[in-house]
C-alpha cells in the first residue's frame, strides 16, 4: 500500500499565490485600457502597435516579452483591442511564469512565493503604469534566486555558472538599478550558504563592474542623467530641507493609505528572525539593502514626482523583504509554518484590495480622454490641438501623451473613429499653420499612420 504524502505548507503557500495571480489576470483584463492608454503606457504601446520593429527605452533589453507578444497578435490580425488586452495580461503573465518556474521546473516553492507576494506588496497605483521597468525588478531578481539555489547550489558545475550569469544578465539590463537588487540576492547567498562561493564571488563581481561601468556601455538617457544629477545634489546638499521621496513612503505607511505597512511589518519580522537566530551578517545585509535603497530614493527624488512614479520608486523593496522572509520561513517547523500561512493570506488579501481600487485614478483619466474624443467627433473634428491652459482647466494635466492616448482609445471602436488631440502652447501659431504633426517626427507623421488602426486627416482644428 502507497502512503500518502502529507501536504505540505508550502503547497498551501503556492495555492494562494495562483489565486493571487488569477486575481491579477482578472484585474488586469477588466482594466486593460486603463492599464495599457495611461501616460507613459500609451506613448510606449503605441509605438509597439505602430511600428513593425522592437523598440527598446533606455537599453531594457530583456523588458520586451510583452511587446514581442503584441507583435505576435498584430502579425495575426487581432485588432487594436485585442493588442491592447495581449499587453495587460503579458505584464502580469511575466512574472506569473517566473513563479511557475520556480514552484515547479527549479523545485523552489519558497522564492515562487516570495514572486506572489512581491507582486502586490509596494504595488498600488504601479499596476496601472505596466512600462515602467522597475516592475520587472518584482519578479527577475527572484528568477536569479531560484537559478542560484536550484542549478548553482544543488548541481554546481559550469553549466550551472552559465545559467545563472544569464538570470544575472536578465536582471541588468531590464532596469538600471537591477544591480543592486541583484547584489542583495547574490550576497544573502553567499553569507547564507558554505558552498559555492567562488562562484557566487564571480557573480557578484560581475554585478559590482555592471554597476560601474555599465551607464558607460549604455549611456543613460536625458532622464536617467538628470537623476543621477539629482543624486549627487542630494548627496552635497548642506540643508536637506523637506524631502518628497520620505514624505511620500511615510505619507503611504499610514498617514494617507497604508500601502507600505505590510512591508514594514514584514520587515521588522525579517529583521527579529534573524536577530533571534543570531545571523548577524545576514541582518546586516538585510538592514542595509533596506536602508540603502530608502536613502538612494531620498537623494534622487527629494524634490519629489506623480504619484505613480514615486510608488515606482519603492518597488523593489518588495523583493528585498519577501525574498529574505521566505528564505527564513523555510527553516522553520512545519507547524511554525502552517501559522504564518494566515498573516501572508492576509496581507495579500489587504494589498490585492488595494490595487483593484487604484484603479479609479487610471479610470478617470481614461473617462476624461474618452470624452474628449467623443466631444470632438461630434463636431466633425479627427485632429485637434488645444491650448495647454484649456487642457488643464479640463483636468488633463500631463499633455505630452496626449496624442497616443486619444489616437489609442479612438482607434478600439475602428481605424476610421481615431482621433488625436494634442496640447497647443500657442495656439494662434496653430491656427496660421492648420497641421499639427504627431511629436516624434517622421515615423509618427500622419500620413505614415498604420491604417489598419488609425485614420486620420492631415488638417488639425485648433
Amino acid at each position: 500500500m502507497i502512503a500518502k504524502r502529507p501536504f505540505a505548507p508550502e503547497q498551501a503557500y503556492l495555492l494562494f499565490g495562483h489565486l493571487l495571480f488569477l486575481g491579477l489576470f482578472a484585474l488586469a483584463a477588466i482594466h486593460h485600457v486603463e492599464r495599457t492608454i495611461h501616460v507613459d503606457s500609451a506613448f510606449q504601446i503605441f509605438k509597439w502597435v505602430q511600428l513593425d520593429e522592437v523598440e527598446v527605452e533606455a537599453h531594457r533589453y530583456t523588458a520586451i516579452l510583452p511587446q514581442l507578444l503584441v507583435k505576435l497578435g498584430k502579425g495575426l490580425g487581432i485588432g487594436l483591442n485585442g493588442l491592447l488586452m495581449i499587453a495587460s495580461l503579458a505584464h502580469v503573465a511575466v512574472a506569473y511564469l517566473i513563479f511557475l518556474l520556480g514552484a515547479y521546473l527549479m523545485r523552489t516553492p519558497w522564492i515562487a512565493v516570495a514572486v506572489s507576494l512581491s507582486a502586490v506588496l509596494c504595488t498600488r497605483l504601479t499596476f496601472y503604469g505596466i512600462v515602467l521597468e522597475a516592475n520587472y525588478l518584482l519578479c527577475y531578481p527572484l528568477l536569479l534566486a531560484s537559478v542560484v539555489q536550484s542549478a548553482l547550489l544543488r548541481k554546481p558545475g559550469g553549466g550551472s555558472v552559465v545559467a545563472t550569469a544569464m538570470a544575472l544578465l536578465l536582471v541588468l539590463l531590464v532596469h538600471p538599478l537591477g544591480f543592486l537588487v541583484a547584489l542583495a540576492v547574490l550576497i544573502w547567498y553567499y553569507l547564507a550558504t558554505p558552498g559555492n562561493r567562488k562562484q557566487l564571488l564571480v557573480l557578484i563581481g560581475i554585478a559590482l563592474v555592471w554597476g560601474m561601468l555599465g551607464r558607460v556601455i549604455f549611456p543613460p538617457s536625458t532622464y536617467e542623467a538628470a537623476l543621477y544629477g539629482s543624486a549627487a545634489d542630494g548627496l552635497l546638499s548642506e540643508v536637506p530641507g523637506a524631502n518628497a521621496a520620505m514624505g511620500f513612503l511615510f505619507g503611504h505607511s499610514w498617514r494617507d493609505t497604508t500601502t507600505y505597512l505590510p512591508f514594514w511589518l514584514l520587515a521588522f519580522a525579517v529583521l527579529f528572525m534573524l536577530v533571534r537566530d543570531r545571523a548577524w551578517p545576514l541582518a546586516m545585509l538585510f538592514a542595509l539593502s533596506i536602508g540603502g535603497y530608502i536613502l538612494l530614493n531620498a537623494l534622487t527624488y527629494r524634490a519629489g514626482e506623480s504619484a505613480m512614479m514615486m510608488e515606482k520608486n519603492f518597488l523593489p523593496l518588495a523583493v528585498l523583504v519577501a525574498f529574505p522572509l521566505f528564505s527564513r520561513i523555510e527553516r522553520l517547523p512545519v507547524r511554525t509554518r502552517w501559522w504564518l500561512l494566515i498573516p501572508f493570506v492576509a496581507v495579500v488579501f489587504v494589498q490585492f484590495r488595494g490595487v483593484s481600487f487604484a484603479s479609479r485614478p487610471a479610470k478617470e483619466r481614461v473617462d476624461l480622454v474618452r470624452a474628449m474624443v467623443a466631444d470632438a467627433r461630434a463636431q466633425g473634428h479627427a485632429k485637434v490641438a488645444v491650448p495647454s491652459t484649456v487642457l488643464d482647466a479640463g483636468g488633463y494635466h500631463v499633455h505630452w501623451a496626449l496624442p497616443f492616448e486619444s489616437l489609442l482609445l479612438s482607434g478600439i471602436v475602428g481605424p476610421a473613429n481615431a482621433s488625436q488631440w494634442s496640447p497647443c502652447p500657442l495656439a494662434e501659431k496653430h491656427r496660421e499653420r492648420r497641421k499639427w504633426a504627431l511629436p516624434l517626427a517622421d515615423p509618427f507623421a500622419t500620413d505614415l499612420l498604420d491604417q489598419r488602426f488609425f485614420t486620420l486627416p492631415k488638417e488639425t482644428t485648433c
